[in-house]
């Protein structure tokens, strides 16, 4: 084991089998701080989703210990992966348990855990005397001075959640959309002066919408049941965007000035009105049914100084009339939307 001095401090780093760190932490040598049941139970939840395929990814552990040699020390105070400790520990049981299981796909499970935790070895970043006051602040740094990683890079790199991957897809293949405008650097948009008609976490919403065909209107749960294959849900998005910008052209559908479009509640009550009720039909079904709505509404003046829009809720700022993002709001946008068939 390599021991350096940085700053004032003698550091390593060293690897252990997590084996090895739950016999530590059974044995009273690796200490704990409290954890966050809630936190362990997602750790937990992503190895047992990941650990068939052995795509399962964590940084380093953080430790301090008081004295650093050439062999790496059993005496640890754990500063930052309290939570990830608690769950190799829980995963050790949950292994011996589902061994035992009477299902095939169980038992299969149970020898995958007990293989992960036999085997794999984590990295831990050791630091030498640390005071309990440093230990805290390490702990601060550590769990606020790091960069968020932003919407952009989750999506275009999440290579396992299908609303991301769906989302990912669309920006890049839809060219009318492009040409429309989706923020990605900034987290919002700010009107009028941002022409783009959507943010990255604004077309993720649409995108759960034709997923779930549910109302989402600000958090989107990644928890639903998908009914169709992700080509089919991209084919009729990208419909959808077609029949939209028949509609109102891509150039100008982003400006706030001219286009209650821009408007996004309006956009997700669009998004709501052709989705509602339709999430188990067929591709068929929804496409035939998304057109022919979407046709239904190509007499609506979606110009903003159309007097319609002030009979919904929301504020004037600036001149400009902003439709209020709130999901009674859209519901209501959404019915009169279905009243425009006649």
């Amino acid at each position: 084991m390599i021991v350096n001095n940085v700053f004032s401090k003698r550091q390593s780093m060293a690897t252990y089998t997590i084996q090895e760190l739950t016999t530590l932490i059974q044995n009273g040598q690796v200490k704990l701080r409290e954890v966050n049941k809630l936190h362990v139970r997602a750790i937990k939840k992503y190895i047992l989703e990941n650990v068939l395929t052995e795509q399962i990814y964590f940084p380093p552990i953080v430790a301090a210990t008081d004295n650093l040699g050439p062999d790496k020390p059993f005496e640890l105070f754990i500063i930052d992966g309290n939570q990830r400790l608690k769950a190799f520990c829980q995963i050790e049981d949950m292994g011996s348990r589902a061994v035992k299981s009477e299902n095939n796909e169980h038992m299969k499970i149970g020898y995958k855990l007990l293989h992960f935790v036999q085997k794999s070895e984590v990295a831990v970043q050791l630091f030498e005397g640390l005071t309990k006051e440093e230990a805290d602040q390490l702990f601060i740094d550590l769990n606020t001075k790091g960069k968020k990683v932003a919407l952009s890079k989750r999506i275009a790199f999440d290579s396992r959640k299908e609303l991301n991957k769906i989302t990912n897809a669309i920006l890049k293949n839809n060219k009318q959309l492009n040409i429309a405008g989706v923020e990605i650097e900034k987290r919002a948009i700010v009107r009028p002066t941002n022409k783009k008609l959507l943010s990255l976490s604004h077309l993720r919403q649409i995108v759960a919408i034709f997923l779930t065909g549910k109302m989402i209107h600000r958090a989107v749960d990644d928890r639903y049941e998908a009914h169709l294959e992700a080509n089919d849900y991209i084919k009729l998005i990208t419909i959808w965007f077609d029949e939209l910008f028949l509609q109102y052209p891509p150039e100008r559908i982003g400006d706030f000035e001219e286009s209650m479009l821009a408007n996004f509640p309006l956009l997700l009550a669009i998004a709501f009105y052709v989705n509602k009720g339709m999430e188990k039909c067929t591709f068929e079904e929804r496409q035939q049914f998304l057109v022919n709505r979407m046709e239904q509404l190509s007499k609506v003046n979606w110009k903003r100084d159309n007097p319609i829009w002030e009979n919904f809720k929301g504020t004037v700022r600036g001149g400009y009339y902003y439709l209020a993002n709130d999901k009674s709001n859209i519901e209501k946008l959404a019915a009169w939307l279905d009243h425009q068939r006649g």
